[in-house]
């Protein structure tokens, strides 16, 4: 009954914001004129409205009489910016300004550029991490260590997220993150992730956006949170591109090669990224297991390389002054081999003179594609309403092929014993659909937003599973199946921002989701339990308060509620194999689990936030180690008990010299996991901290350097193993010629050899576990860029419409 109410006044608000009146706005208002040094009007200029930290707030084109006007500010202390390829660059001395008070600036006169000759370059180099009360953002464009990595790796640079040796993204210790590409969600989780992420370019990624603790606006799925990567786009006027090429060597070399082309004129903007990559790398592990009275010494050499071609292109076109209409698509298609050796010594624990080796072997092909399609149009009718619609299409196919032999060997003598060969096929298709619908009205003393949203996913999997009999493929009714699942996901959502005093911001908001869910396996040999359907309603309330004494310190505190459902892979129970002995299989009967997320935050400055945050999950995920049979182990996923972790969070960015910039992030979390599974308890508690110190240095020539020294604490892994510290030491350096057409940059990544090595321990359900797994990440690299085309930011007459945001993207 309650939710039913909830529910209620829900549709009613939705459905009642587009009738409410028109109250009084926020009048707040700076307002200037700009004049060449020939008394007339410097018509098209860009100017930018800064903060007092010299953070980008809003962007405007000066008009036919040289004004410009920057209108519904908040009351603050601002900079105007001024730039004009005639003339220098202009910043005003510092604004400060009231609640619905209108400032006329003294009139700007440029003065004459001092190379007449040359244009000016508009460029503003953003800070590699800007921290926020609601986020981070992590600029990779501005990072030198960031070039030349896939997407996936530079994720694993951001601060507070680690990937884990499954390839998972953890963030501040929590799993279950969700990752969206231009602000819409990927839909893509485990394996069928981190391939997309692989196939990605850091060099065509603009910057990262990591939110915590996300508002109603976003899906509630994702306990751990949120991270939004977008995406290059260039606005500046007329032709442009770029020719990027990058290499790394390790013990295997990787490299890319690419190209960005845009053109803007008065009313659109195209733009698109190409890029090819081969890449190689390593991934090994030693292990040793104590089961069922068996030693086991597991010994593994794996090699991977990877094939991809990414593609991402679209075009914003004005259809008016208040209406705007975009379209951009995204292709990208990997071809993945990868080769496993393993050797793993069978012995009696009680007598290890005498046993078996295993060897074994897994020949991996896996062509993946992915493609995606989004429309997405907007209109502003007036300064204090919004409309948007996005409509969004996505298609992800896979197909997995294996063959596994294995060899059992005598271990004195090395005669085989027997053998046992199969192979096996693995299919997947993922369709996605949804639609999204926004609006946003701003009244007397608060904003309304409100918004809907519908997505379909509906996702084959098929296993084809064969021993190897005289040479010849037998099929094996026993392990093939076909899986089928269809996910429907409709939500309503509404939010509440409010300044009831100049000091204090109240943001409320109510997320309600409607799942509706069914899995279904297939067999030709019968199975119970064979259909799981499911279907449930949630509702996601997310509150924030800030309190700001507009002289040092700001104070938040929010509190939200989220959930993560299973993968789709997970969710599939057919088995993947290492060898005999070793597998990994899906559980059709995982729930979602829930969490609720606390979170404190101090800033003094704007520069020192400290933030504390705490967090309950029901229903964990984790991947369990289970005994098959009495010398083989399972991995299977389940749900645990309850996790818990307590996390406290510091940065702060230091002025050393005035070349020289330092910031340093450092987190702490305290984290517990509990469970029992059939008799097979786990109750684990940890301590997970890292710490992050960068340096940017400008050093003459025009050359920059960047360093960064990471330390990570122990964690936990899959919830329930406890894998041991590192540290990192990173460098890179960056110099361009010719007028900035030309950029180099040589990178080193962990040039220590100090976090290439992953030490694990665990000790539950009658196995004890201890082992070491080892990647590629000792590497050095160079990454080249050539310009071409229009670079400067030529300011041609064009009428004010909707895409003027853009202009926060004028950058480096």
């Amino acid at each position: 009954m309650k939710s039913n109410q909830y529910l209620f006044i829900l549709i009613i608000l939705f459905t009642g914001f587009s009738n409410l009146a028109l109250g009084q706005q926020n009048e707040t208002q700076i307002k200037g004129y700009i004049f060449s040094p020939e008394n007339t009007p410097a018509m098209y200029s860009t100017v930018i409205l800064l903060n007092q930290d010299s953070v980008f707030m809003k962007g405007a084109f000066s008009q036919d009489d040289g004004s410009f006007v920057f209108d519904n500010i908040e009351q603050g202390t601002y900079f105007v910016l001024v730039r004009n390829i005639e003339f220098q660059t202009y910043m005003s001395q510092a604004v400060t300004i009231k609640k619905n008070e209108k400032i006329l600036l003294d009139r700007i006169n440029l003065k004459t550029s001092i190379n007449q000759l040359n244009e000016v370059v508009v460029t503003a180099r953003k800070a590699v991490l800007e921290v926020h009360a609601d986020k981070m953002v992590y600029n990779v464009s501005s990072s030198i260590n960031a070039s030349g990595n896939s997407g996936l790796e530079m994720l694993g640079k951001a601060p507070g997220v680690i990937v884990d040796m499954d390839n998972n993204i953890i963030l501040q210790g929590k799993s279950g993150v969700q990752v969206f590409i231009n602000g819409r969600p990927s839909r893509l989780s485990g394996n069928d992730l981190s391939n997309f992420l692989e196939s990605m370019r850091s060099d065509n990624i603009d910057y990262v956006e990591i939110i915590t603790n996300p508002s109603a606006k976003y899906d509630a799925e994702g306990t751990g949170g949120i991270i939004n990567i977008v995406l290059k786009k260039n606005v500046n006027l007329g032709f442009n591109g770029n020719l990027t090429g990058n290499f790394s060597q390790g013990i295997y070399a990787k490299g890319s090669v690419g190209t960005t082309l845009n053109y803007s004129a008065e009313k659109i903007n195209l733009y698109t990224n190409i890029n090819t990559s081969l890449d190689n790398w390593q991934d090994d592990f030693r292990e040793t297991a104590l089961q069922s009275g068996f030693l086991l010494n597991k010994k593994s050499d794996g090699l991977n390389t990877r094939k991809g071609f990414s593609f991402s292109g679209g075009l914003d076109y004005a259809l008016s002054s208040k209406q705007s209409l975009s379209i951009d698509g995204r292709v990208f298609i990997n071809k993945r081999d990868n080769k496993l050796f393993s050797t793993t010594g069978i012995f009696d624990a009680s007598d290890i003179g005498f046993g078996e080796i295993l060897r074994a072997e897994v020949l991996d092909k896996m062509p993946t594609e992915n493609y995606n399609l989004n429309v997405n149009y907007r209109i502003i009718p007036n300064k204090t309403s919004n409309f948007s619609v996005d409509l969004s299409l996505g298609k992800y196919s896979g197909n997995k092929n294996t063959f596994q032999p294995n060899d059992y060997l005598e271990a004195s003598s090395g005669t085989i014993l027997r053998s046992f060969n199969s192979e096996y096929d693995a299919m997947t298709a993922i369709d996605l659909r949804s639609a999204l619908f926004d609006f946003e009205k701003k009244l007397k003393s608060f904003t309304l937003s409100a918004g809907a949203k519908y997505s379909y996913i509906s996702t084959n999997n098929q296993l084809e599973f064969y021993n190897i009999q005289n040479d010849l493929p037998v099929f094996d009714i026993n392990k093939s199946n076909d899986f089928t699942y269809l996910e429907k996901i409709a939500a309503l959502y509404f939010i509440v921002n409010s300044k009831p005093t100049d000091k204090i911001t109240i943001n409320a908001g109510l997320r309600m989701e409607n799942t509706s869910s069914l899995g279904r396996l297939e067999s030709e040999v019968p199975t119970e339990d064979n259909e799981v359907a499911r279907n449930y309603t949630n509702f996601f309330p997310n509150i924030s308060i800030s309190f700001d004494d507009k002289k040092n310190s700001v104070i938040s505190a929010s509190f939200g509620k989220r959930i993560t459902r299973p993968n789709y892979q997970d969710l599939n129970p057919f088995e993947s194999r290492m060898s005999e002995l070793s597998s990994w299989k899906g559980n059709p009967f995982l729930k979602p689990n829930y969490i609720t997320n606390y979170q404190l935050t101090y800033s003094l400055k704007r520069k020192l936030i400290i933030a504390n945050n705490y967090s309950i999950t029901r229903d964990f995920f984790a991947t369990i180690f289970e005994i098959s049979e009495e010398k083989g182990s399972i991995l299977i996923p389940r749900n645990m008990d309850k996790s818990t972790t307590n996390g406290l969070s510091v940065s702060y960015p230091l002025q050393i010299l005035k070349w020289w910039e330092l910031s340093s992030f450092f987190i702490f979390n305290y984290s517990t996991y509990k469970g029992d599974l059939e008799g097979t308890k786990i109750d684990l508690k940890s301590t997970q901290s890292s710490l992050r110190m960068q340096n940017n240095m400008r050093l003459p020539g025009g050359v920059a350097m960047e360093v960064t020294f990471n330390i990570w604490g122990p964690w936990v892994w899959r919830g329930s193993v406890n894998v041991e510290g590192s540290y990192g030491l990173n460098f890179g350096i960056k110099k361009d010629f010719f007028d900035r057409r030309l950029l180099v940059q040589l990178t080193g990544n962990d040039i220590l050899n100090s976090s290439s090595d992953f030490y694990y321990k665990s000790n539950y359900g009658g196995m004890i576990v201890d082992g070491v797994r080892s990647f590629d990440n000792r590497r050095v690299g160079v990454n080249v860029t050539y310009n071409f085309g229009n670079q400067k930011a030529k300011i041609k007459k064009r009428a004010k419409s909707a895409i003027d945001d853009e202009l926060k993207r004028i950058s480096d």
